[in-house]
């Protein structure tokens, strides 16, 4: 068929058994301002190889031809999932066959007596297969923009997954030195209480009695000097009992007891017995049972709480409070002795670090503050989980007061 020169382009497939009605066809749209490059077939096999080697902007079909019909070529496009505008022309069609062929797939239909409805069809038509082809491009980058995004999620789940598994591993390790190096340090203070009983001593004991024969022989005979020797027999006497005390402190660091209330308890008789001071010690609400490293932690911060506000503090009374409830387990140690400040607090911040890295082993914050008026109150509060299990360990931080620690 001949194609016009002039017009915008379009490229139809005719559906025509009649090529006198494909030219009129083609001269309407050459009309209404198209160049239309048509090919006209009427066959099965002819409209296969139409679909198969060309690219169409719109078709338009006679309904029914002797060897052919619209709705079959409706099927053949639809099999092919072809997105082309398809157009019925026919010179006669009831309405009910017409609103059957739109359900089938059929975007217009336009009676060849009333051709002048054919360009402003096809003008639509050709609007709307642009709106659905950008439609269609649009959800398909939406689509690929989707999965690119989903990738990239998975890839960096990936990565943080993996970063968090390095992060637990170091935190696991930073626990376990952590627990290494307070137990080295336990080691190390038990060996010097030993070596101070056991060795320094009897050595004192030993200078002690000869002193006591010194002090004894320098008296029988009259000796101005035997007061004197006295006098220093009496000081070594007061250095044992200072190193025994020294040694039974350094070496009797484990916590005694099965539950952490006993093992306060015996703390409290034990400061008492010791120091010769009041030690009161009260358990409120209910105390859940605890790991043994739990106890023997908070153990540790007790003793050695009460340890500075005797050395350091000069207290002359010590309480002790386990608060246990479903959610928390709190320890408080209060004295009476002398309120430690930030800068004396800064001078000794190795013993600082020790009790919150004891604290931090097991989950716990500890906190470190002045009374109103005198003394001290060294607070360690124990979050719990289905009440008995310890919550997830923190990074730990510097409490907001610092206290010496003995032998720190």
């Amino acid at each position: 068929m001949t194609v016009s020169k002039k017009g915008r382009p379009l490229r139809v497939l005719l559906v025509e058994d009649s090529e006198f009605d494909a030219i009129l066809l083609t001269r309407a749209l050459e009309r209404g301002g198209f160049r239309p490059e048509a090919r006209r077939v009427d066959t099965r096999q002819a409209m296969e190889e139409a679909l198969a080697n060309g690219a169409w902007d719109m078709i338009l079909a006679d309904h029914f031809m002797p060897e052919f019909s619209a709705p079959e070529a409706l099927a053949l496009v639809k099999a092919r999932t072809l997105d082309v505008p398809f157009i019925i022309v026919s010179g006669y069609i009831e309405e009910e066959t017409a609103v059957a062929a739109m359900r089938a797939g059929a975007h217009d239909y336009v009676m060849k007596d009333r051709l002048a409805r054919l360009v402003p069809a096809v003008e639509r038509e050709l609007r709307e297969a642009e709106v659905r082809r950008a439609r269609k491009s649009y959800e398909q980058e939406l689509q690929q923009a989707r999965e690119e995004l989903e990738a990239r999620v998975a890839n960096r789940t990936a990565d943080l997954q993996a970063a968090n598994r390095k992060l637990e591993l170091a935190l696991e390790e930073r626990r376990r030195l952590e627990n290494e190096l307070l137990e080295i340090a336990e080691n190390e203070r038990r060996r010097i209480g030993f070596d101070l009983h056991d060795d320094l001593g009897q050595k004192l004991t030993g200078m002690s009695l000869m002193v006591k024969g010194l002090q004894q022989k320098l008296l029988t005979e009259g000796h101005p000097y035997a007061p004197e020797a006295e006098k220093i027999q009496h000081l070594v006497e007061e250095v044992i009992c200072h190193t025994h005390n020294l040694a039974h402190q350094f070496s009797s660091l484990s916590a005694q007891g099965d539950n952490l209330a006993s093992s306060i308890k015996a703390l409290a008789q034990n400061v008492r017995t010791m120091f010769a001071i009041p030690c009161g010690f009260a358990l409120r609400g209910r105390l859940p049972e605890l790991p043994a490293n739990t106890r023997f932690q908070l153990h540790k911060i007790a003793q050695e709480a009460i340890s500075n506000a005797i050395k350091h503090g000069k207290a002359s009374r010590v309480s002790i409070t386990l608060a246990g409830s479903d959610n928390h387990l709190l320890l408080t140690i209060k004295n009476d002795g002398i309120p430690f400040s930030q800068p004396e607090a800064s001078k000794n911040r190795m013993g600082l670090r020790i009790m919150n890295y004891r604290a931090s082993t097991i989950g716990a914050s500890l906190e470190i503050k002045p009374q109103q008026k005198s003394g001290t109150i060294v607070s360690c509060a124990l979050p719990l989980k289905n009440g008995s299990r310890p919550l997830r360990r923190q990074v730990p931080q510097e409490p907001k007061v610092a206290v010496p620690i003995l032998g720190s």
